[in-house]
């Protein structure tokens, strides 16, 4: 019988291309937006209907958002802040794995959009 590879060994053995990384990454954004707007839709108790109508939007463009099949941009993101009442928040700075305070407020999922003061 034959050994079977593992998930981790194939990866190693065969790295990603320079497009392929790019492809993964903007993959991981989307999942990441996807994840925010259920997180922020829930936290805040509306439904997808409730939260449209607060963007001025349609329910199917939040359920769209909700299952990856649209890229935030930063007019989506102001909406949904506004809609849910939180404030955004944009920075610039080092490389997350560099910095590991945002690499932390990224695992929690604050980086993006905090709470009013």
């Amino acid at each position: 019988m034959s050994k079977r590879t593992g998930w981790e060994e194939l990866k190693a053995s065969k790295p990603l291309s320079e497009a392929g990384r790019a492809a993964y990454d903007d993959e991981a954004r989307i999942t990441a937006f996807r994840e925010l707007v259920f997180r922020l839709r829930t936290e805040a108790k509306l439904t997808q209907a409730e939260l449209a109508q607060r963007m001025g939007t349609t329910q199917s463009a939040i359920a769209r958002m909700e299952g990856g099949g649209t890229r935030p941009t930063l007019d989506t993101l102001e909406k949904l802040a506004a809609a849910v009442g939180r404030e955004l928040v944009v920075g610039v700075g080092e490389r997350l794995s560099e910095n590991p305070t945002i690499a932390k407020l990224v695992r929690d999922g604050h980086a993006v959009v905090s709470s009013r003061s």
